[in-house]
């Protein structure tokens, strides 16, 4: 009881500092958090993209190697088919002579030493293009090698972004450009760019550059780690845009609460001192000097109501115990109590606390234009990998049909496409009416219908529980191949999306999202469906739109280009204004920490001392009520032990000398038991007489300890 009124001071000082520090707004201009974190989400992206160019060739040249034996001829002639191979090579192991090659001169050095499955590395050509070297091991222990290359994608032009994407070494030279950055770069530009490339190895994060005219460029940097690559190449994408200087939180102080706060804080101290923890160690003080048996102890009186009652009962047995007639008026009439006090000081902090998150609730917040189109480019590079996932997926199928021969390899070829690749929930092969061999993976959602003449994507069905959607691809003898993909995967893609995304089809059905949905629900906010509507019609939206909880961020990209263009797919996407990183969102959360913080601290502290301390402390001033109105038989039991114990103890021995006189100050023990436990008197035990003579057993002596005393007689 001592300590917490101290306890409490100290923290609400500490946490009205706090408050001064970080619900003051500085009002300097800054490029927003929010900014930021798209922009490393959208070199997280393009970094994504060039892993996926390295999985993919990984696993086109995995299955163009299978089976392959003998003479390499046929195939490197079917690799210089494809024109996504620029050149191949087989090499002979040990030593790694090359035996036949194919296209463009092979990079042979940058070959891994150790080759298990698949091995995937970079290279820059004479001519100064980045490659990716990619390397399998044929079944008979050689190894086939081909490189293809790497391209940035095209940002989207936009006057207030100017997004530029570019690929670097981890040295920092520029080996792959596009967008602005791609025609002109400055001086000062090519030094963060080395600084970012350099970065990169220690992980993904965004340089500021030099401010300019209320923007300055933010370098968001990631290492390319593909899959197939566990310590990543020695390449780094380095997103470059103009950030935009916004200062949301200008205005704001938090001088003016915190001063309250520690203003509450210091006459909370005050008052509880001299209302509780002063009164009662008073008390304490006094009753204990008079327990001891001092008859000259000075009971000092009190203005709180429950050690009044407690001091009332003391003056009672003081005067009995020097002689007095005992006449002592209970206490009555109003006065201020400690439990009122405590309740009070809580209250005051409890409305501190909701005055504060009343006055620090923005009633809309500013979004800036660049956050707005940082946030559509995030849609559309998000966008896009789910378009190059989806198109991926029927290129491994259609690659794993035409290079298998037999039903045993194709059914090697799907069991190993399900280990590697998460975008498959279950693969299988159906004959002419569309009846479902042996599944590998999961149990099939399709139904059975017959399946379509030519490869593409599908989507089986427009209602039920969950969408089917899979990609076919026709093999010889009349049997196709289908591949059902994962909805956990798309809603994977989606994550990538900012703020909360939904796959929608034609009709604005949903397909999957990024938060609980059910299956082909229909989106009806008009804002995400005009959304919608204009993504179809070109290029990706991204726009400030009023909604119950204030403004936020209305974003849509169409997924077109290949097969699952002709599904007429579309991701809509909803970032509340309340939920970018704004510094006026940053104060509000700061403010809705700090109120909580502080409620919690004067919940407890007060909670503490209200029921631990003024509890029992009620108690016994109800005790002492009893005892002032003539009741000296009921014992006063303590109910801690601490200073409202000691005093019951105390009161408790008044009591007796009271009843049992003056020798019982000082000797009697503290009662022990529950006040519930009945009395139960005890018979006298009878003392022995004095004269009669105690017996003693008889004293046997062990036979060893015999043995022993023999022993040490002998030989004296």
């Amino acid at each position: 009881m001592r300590l917490l009124p101290t306890a409490l001071l100290v923290l609400l000082l500490v946490l009205a500092g706090t408050t001064g520090l970080l619900l003051s707004g500085d009002g300097d201009e800054e490029v927003p958090a929010a900014f930021l974190e798209s922009q490393q989400e959208i070199a997280l992206g393009v970094a994504r993209s060039i892993g996926a160019t390295a999985n993919q060739g990984s696993s086109e040249l995995r299955n163009a190697s299978t089976g392959a034996t003998g003479e390499p001829d046929r195939l490197l002639d079917d690799l210089a088919r494809n024109r996504k191979w620029r050149g191949a090579a087989v090499l002979a192991e040990p030593g790694r002579s090359l035996l036949a090659a194919r296209g463009e001169q092979v990079p042979i050095q940058v070959i891994p030493t150790v080759v298990d499955d698949a091995a995937v590395t970079s290279a820059v050509t004479a001519g100064g293009e980045p490659v990716l070297l990619i390397t399998t091991r044929l079944p008979d222990g050689r190894l086939l090698t081909a490189t293809t290359a790497l391209r940035l994608p095209e940002p989207a032009a936009d006057d207030v972004l100017r997004q530029s994407y570019l690929l670097t070494t981890l040295s920092g030279q520029v080996v792959a450009a596009t967008g602005p950055l791609a025609r002109d770069r400055a001086p000062d530009v090519e030094r963060f760019l080395a600084e970012a490339a350099r970065a990169a190895v220690a992980g993904p994060g965004v340089l500021l550059g030099t401010p300019d005219d209320r923007v300055q460029r933010t370098y968001a940097h990631v290492r390319v780690v593909p899959s197939g690559s566990p310590d990543g190449l020695e390449l780094a994408v380095v997103a470059v845009a103009a950030g935009p200087l916004h200062s949301g939180a200008a205005g704001t102080s938090g001088i003016v609460p915190a001063a309250v706060l520690a203003l509450l804080a210091v006459v909370g101290f005050v008052v509880v001192r001299r209302v509780v923890t002063g009164p009662v160690l008073a008390a304490r003080a006094d009753l204990l000097s008079l327990a001891s048996g001092d008859l000259d102890t000075t009971v000092r009186p009190t203005g709180t109501a429950e050690v009044a009652r407690v001091v009332a009962a003391a003056r009672l047995c003081l005067d009995r115990l020097t002689g007095g007639s005992g006449d002592v008026e209970p206490v009555t009439g109003r006065r201020v109590t400690a439990r009122a006090t405590c309740c009070v000081l809580a209250l005051s902090v409890f409305a501190w606390s909701a005055g504060v998150l009343v006055a620090f609730r923005p009633a809309e917040v500013d979004i800036p234009a660049g956050v707005v189109a940082g946030v559509r480019a995030q849609t559309a590079r998000a966008t896009d990998a789910l378009r190059r996932s989806m198109n991926d997926g029927l290129a491994d199928l259609s690659a794993v049909a035409a290079g298998t021969g037999s039903p045993d390899a194709l059914r090697s070829a799907l069991e190993r496409m399900v280990v590697d690749q998460t975008r498959y929930r279950s693969l299988y092969v159906v004959d002419r009416s569309g009846r479902a061999g042996e599944p590998v993976g999961r149990p099939p959602l399709r139904i059975g219908e017959p399946p379509a003449a030519v490869a593409g994507l599908r989507q089986q069905n427009q209602e039920g529980r969950v969408p089917v959607i899979f990609a076919e691809v026709p093999v010889a003898g009349g049997s196709t191949v289908v591949g059902e993909f994962d909805l956990e995967h798309l809603g994977s893609l989606l994550g990538h999306v900012p703020g909360h995304a939904r796959l929608v089809d034609g009709d604005f059905r949903t397909i999957s999202a990024t938060d609980g949905f059910i299956a082909f629900e229909q989106v009806t906010d008009p804002a995400l469906r005009d959304g919608a509507t204009r993504a179809q019609r070109g290029d990706p939206v991204g726009d400030v739109q009023p909604g119950e909880d204030g403004p936020g961020i209305v974003s849509a990209a169409a997924v077109v280009g290949g097969e699952v263009g002709r599904l007429g797919w579309t991701v809509v996407s909803e970032k509340p204004g309340a939920e970018l990183a704004l510094p006026v969102n940053d104060v509000r959360r700061y403010a809705q920490l700090v109120a909580l913080i502080v409620a919690l601290v004067a919940l407890f502290g007060y909670g503490w001392l209200l029921f631990s301390v003024l509890g029992p402390l009620r108690r016994v001033s109800r005790a002492a009520d009893a005892l002032v109105r003539g009741d000296l038989k009921s014992v006063i039991y303590p109910q801690r032990h601490d200073e409202v114990g000691t005093i019951a103890s105390c009161l408790e021995i008044c009591r007796q000398a009271v009843t049992q006189g003056p020798d019982r100050l000082g000797e009697v023990r503290r009662p022990r038991g529950a006040a519930t436990d009945p009395t139960q008197f005890l018979k006298p035990v009878d003392k022995p007489a004095a004269h009669a003579p105690r017996s003693r057993p008889p004293v046997r002596r062990t036979a060893a300890r015999a043995s022993r005393a023999r022993v040490g007689k002998g030989s004296a």
